[in-house]
């Protein structure tokens, strides 16, 4: 069993296994840490700092990201203190610059008194705020890796490589369904999945006995192979088996 570590979140006081994620130890503590880029399903990133906490270890107190720092010793956390709510209210600033019209960047940056971004930010008009998640889940749950980033500054984006259809994209959606502004457009039409982000587009398959498409063949074809199953049987919707 791993050792306990006592920590205090905003005068709350319990005991967490060592290494545990603050900001799943906040979690334990019932303590909203707001976040854009966290998914306890892929490995943390740390990129929106949205989540950013006030942490004292007894000679200092400092400003981290709850997602990547992990507990090692007894602290004390603040999550909501005004220095911290500045804090978040100037990265809020600068994703409302960049996304204006994402209602999560929106209501989020609302709570913080960030209702227009500062006239001197240039409006961007982007709908992806570089969160990473579809990359990470895209590589660490799916196991494809056929998106990520290329560019540097205001030019960096999400992309498959070259900014064309790549291939070994099995149109599963997993990065449409994490997307936290839902700038992923993913749909279906005439027997077709569709990634128009990513420029896929693959067959569905259609189920044997009521005839309805049910499921891309790419996904039917990796996932097989994982499960050391025949692609060919996969013939039937969850519905009719």
């Amino acid at each position: 069993m791993a050792d306990l570590v006592k920590i205090t979140i905003n005068g709350k006081e319990l005991s967490v296994p060592y290494d545990t994620p603050l900001i799943e130890a906040c979690k334990q503590a019932r303590v909203h840490v707001p976040t854009l880029c966290y998914n306890e399903n892929v490995k943390a990133y740390g990129v929106c700092r949205i989540c950013s906490v006030e942490v004292n270890d007894g000679r200092r107190t400092r400003i981290v990201p709850a997602c990547v720092y992990t507990v090692r010793s007894e602290i004390t956390v603040e999550t909501d203190t005004d220095r911290i709510r500045r804090y978040r209210a100037t990265l809020l600033n600068l994703q409302l610059a960049r996304c204006p019209d994402e209602k999560v960047i929106q209501d989020l940056a609302a709570e913080y008194g960030v209702t227009e971004p500062h006239p001197r930010l240039r409006k961007e008009d982007k709908h992806c705020i570089l969160c990473g998640l579809c990359v990470r889940t895209c590589a660490e749950v799916v196991g494809v890796s056929a998106i990520g980033f290329e560019g540097r500054g205001r030019e960096r984006k999400v992309t498959p490589p070259f900014d064309a259809e790549n291939p070994i994209c099995i149109a599963c959606g997993a990065c449409a369904y994490v997307c936290p502004t839902q700038c992923i457009e993913f749909g279906e039409k005439d027997g077709k999945r569709y990634l128009k982000r990513w420029h896929r587009e693959v067959d569905m398959l259609v189920c044997d006995k009521c005839g309805k498409y049910w499921l891309p063949d790419a996904v039917a074809y990796v996932y097989a192979k994982k499960m050391g199953l025949d692609p060919a049987s996969f013939t039937t919707c969850p519905d009719c088996r």
